[in-house]
């Protein structure tokens, strides 16, 4: 038998908390939104939203969005497996970190899909949204989780 190397596990990054609001969850936005290195921009575009949900909802802007972060977090992945020449979709339990990745990019999707003036202010409005447990993302989550359901082994 042929030795192979036996390869380490990669660790994780630790993400460094905003200076500003002291959140793990800015910076994770922030890296999402960049497009083509624009760092300063995406950070703007994150700061105008932040701005908007406060002047909207005159809560926290942080604690609008780790609601709309808890709401839209799936605990459950549907996988599709061949079997006998029939594919099934089959659910997948979820870890916390890949459910919120997931979450986080449900919501970036239906803040681009939203009409309205810029992209500050349909983000801003998915995630107030996603907070009352309304708009797109929260309903791609519900909709996850009755396939999970209606597929077995699920809760």
């Amino acid at each position: 038998m042929a030795r192979t190397k036996k390869y380490q596990l990669h660790y994780k990054r630790e993400v460094q908390p905003d200076p500003i609001y002291k959140s793990r969850i800015i910076p994770m936005l922030q890296q999402r939104l960049i497009r083509h290195g624009k760092k300063k921009l995406a950070s703007r575009i994150l700061q105008n939203s932040l701005q908007n949900i406060q002047n909207q909802t005159q809560l926290d802007p942080l604690f609008v969005l780790e609601k709309a972060l808890r709401n839209t977090t799936p605990s459950v992945e549907i996988q599709t497996r061949r079997i006998g020449g029939a594919v099934y979709p089959l659910p997948v339990e979820l870890g916390f970190e890949r459910g919120m990745l997931k979450a986080l990019q449900w919501l970036f999707k239906a803040a681009k899909k939203r009409s309205g003036p810029t992209l500050a202010v349909n983000l801003a409005n998915e995630f107030i949204d996603a907070s009352k447990k309304a708009g797109t993302a929260f309903h791609k989550k519900e909709e996850v989780h009755k396939i999970a359901e209606a597929n077995g082994r699920v809760k």
